[in-house]
């Protein structure tokens, strides 16, 4: 079992990078595999100042598919500890947060849970 698609580009405004770094290296003994996902995730992003264009940031809206599932989600990418907002939270240190993390509009990406492959296609992001 191993994936099958590209990995997509990813563009991470600096301010979430150096975050989301930081919590990563704290999370590597509690949450080892998130840790080192979101480690590999933030080497191969194209960082951009806070203010041009990102990929989904921290605290936006984010509606996304995983799977082939029939309906769509929608939730705030958040830090641990955040409050939930009116479409739920997106925790950055669970498998979909960590990778939603940077992902431009309609684009794809795989990842391992447990025995199999999952996909995340993200449709949109928004303040």
């Amino acid at each position: 079992m191993y994936a099958t698609l590209p990995l997509p580009d990813i563009v991470i405004n600096a301010d979430d990078y150096n975050r989301v770094l930081l919590l990563a290296e704290k999370a590597i003994d509690d949450l080892p595999y998130v840790s080192a996902y979101l480690e590999r995730e933030l080497r191969r992003a194209e960082i951009c100042d806070p203010w041009d264009p990102a990929g989904a940031s921290m605290g936006q809206n984010v509606t996304f598919r995983v799977d082939d599932e029939p309906w769509l989600r929608m939730g705030r990418l958040s830090y641990p500890d955040s409050p939930t907002g009116p479409g739920g939270s997106v925790p950055i240190l669970g498998p979909v947060g960590a990778a939603l993390i940077g992902m431009k509009r309609n684009t794809t990406i795989e990842w391992f849970e447990r025995d199999r492959v999952r996909t995340l296609t993200v449709l949109d992001h928004f303040w």
